[in-house]
């Protein structure tokens, strides 16, 4: 369970048939974001550079959900496959830079 905004979020990893991951489509997703039940479902099989990916990915949907971010369907994705992609290496530039800057 972790905590964002004050709202619970729980995180399964799950069967890749989990009914959560099961899109409009009827194909699965590898990993998926339920706002109404506060669930993050991660498919079990992933190896663990993906599933840490597609983590960072729905924890981002969370996020926005929890801070009632209002942006479109590709929009939020977008933004949470950025934040998955590239978010470590700009949070590490970030850190490294302010502690230069701190030092000064």
């Amino acid at each position: 369970m972790i905590n964002i905004n004050g709202e619970d979020w729980r995180i399964l990893l799950a069967s890749p048939l989990h009914p959560l991951l099961c899109m409009p489509n009827g194909d699965y997703a590898i990993g998926a974001c339920d706002d109404p039940s506060k669930t993050i479902v991660i498919n079990e099989e992933l190896n663990n550079y993906y599933r840490k990916k597609v983590l960072c990915h729905e924890l981002t949907h969370a996020a926005m959900f929890s801070y009632n971010v209002d942006l479109t369907y590709d929009q939020e994705e977008l933004v949470a496959d950025l934040v998955a992609t590239y978010g470590q290496e700009i949070i590490g530039m970030t850190n490294l830079i302010f502690k230069r800057l701190k030092d000064k």
